[in-house]
């Protein structure tokens, strides 16, 4: 659950979510307010668990913070180009009708006793479930981190495409978002240009459908950018040939990093879960971590980055909830 924002908004609508009771204490708390954080709420919910789920950025994580009007055709169920934040809006709405609390705060620290701190508030709940998703990887080209801290012209989220208009933009990576980028800055930017260093593009839905109309798209395989052009700001990019070696010079007006992502760690770096080679959270087959009741789920624990796994690993995450909580007498 990354954001600075101090408060979340309701996806896909203009009123507001209702404002969470402020009740301190609760059999499962839930960190992180994503497909996977909103689900297992509200699997929580369902077996009459009090719960509540904290989001301080966006509801609907990563769907509504990256490109809430990206179109979603690969998860089950659903109509084919489902809309991001739609699909956003009716796990939010899936998630109230099971009881949850949405409390709209940043979490700020979590113990290991099951206690959080979020809003200057503290929260204790029997069990944690860890969802604060995963944010953007940094693409490790000279000059990005320098630029992108100073607002040079970095970027690794596409939220208001008309921010792009006139512009000439390059696009890093040659994965889905990286594609659904392109897409939806075409007929926007005045030139996109999308690098990749592979043979091949990596997207499921093969080669983009270039529109025409206003707007140069340029797709160069089997190159990278080698580093950034410009002293306070995004003037270029010097481009490498990996075949040949060969490099040139592009104007540009904006980098956009789509690389992949990152765990969200910082949240529990104190915490002392155990972390695998790549930072992201070990947990077993029923999503628990080394740390009694606590599970984790989602981006920061699963491998594969779909909302279909995300959810899937929500349910699991529940019902193991409920078994910590109860203590059934099957258990």
């Amino acid at each position: 659950m990354s954001g600075e924002a101090a408060e979340a908004y309701t996806v896909g609508k203009e009123d507001r979510i209702a404002p969470a009771p402020q009740r301190p204490e609760h059999d499962v708390l839930v960190v992180g307010g994503g497909p996977a954080g909103l689900s297992a709420a509200a699997y929580c919910g369902r077996k009459f668990l009090s719960t509540a789920v904290f989001e301080g950025d966006c509801w609907g994580g990563i769907l509504t913070r990256w490109c809430p009007d990206k179109k979603i055709d690969n998860y089950p169920g659903t109509p084919p180009g489902v809309r991001a934040d739609e699909l956003a809006q009716s796990l939010v709405d899936f998630a109230q009708r099971a009881g949850v609390d949405l409390v709209e705060k940043r979490v700020e620290e979590i113990s290991r006793d099951g206690e959080i701190l979020a809003g200057g508030v503290k929260y204790r709940g029997k069990v944690v479930i860890l969802a604060n998703g995963s944010t953007a990887a940094e693409a490790g080209i000279p000059r990005e981190m320098e630029l992108a801290d100073h607002d040079g012209g970095i970027f690794y989220k596409i939220p208001d495409p008309s921010r792009f208009r006139g512009k000439r933009v390059i696009i890093v990576g040659g994965g889905d978002t990286a594609l659904s980028h392109l897409q939806r800055l075409q007929g926007i930017a005045s030139r996109i240009t999308l690098v990749h260093r592979q043979k091949t593009l990596r997207s499921e839905y093969g080669a983009p459908e270039i529109q025409d109309g206003d707007g140069e798209v340029a797709i160069f395989l089997e190159t990278a950018v080698d580093t950034i052009l410009g002293e306070d700001r995004v003037m270029g990019v010097r481009l490498k040939d990996l075949a040949s070696g060969k490099t040139r010079d592009l104007p540009a007006d904006a980098v956009v990093m789509a690389v992949g992502t990152k765990p969200n760690f910082a949240l529990f770096r104190d915490l002392g879960v155990t972390l695998d080679s790549k930072g992201q959270v070990v947990a077993d087959p029923w999503q628990r971590t080394n740390i009694p009741r606590i599970l984790a789920i989602g981006d920061i624990s699963s491998p594969l980055k779909m909302i279909v796994t995300a959810v899937a690993q929500a349910a699991v995450a529940a019902h193991q909830a409920y078994v910590e909580v109860r203590s059934p007498y099957w258990k």
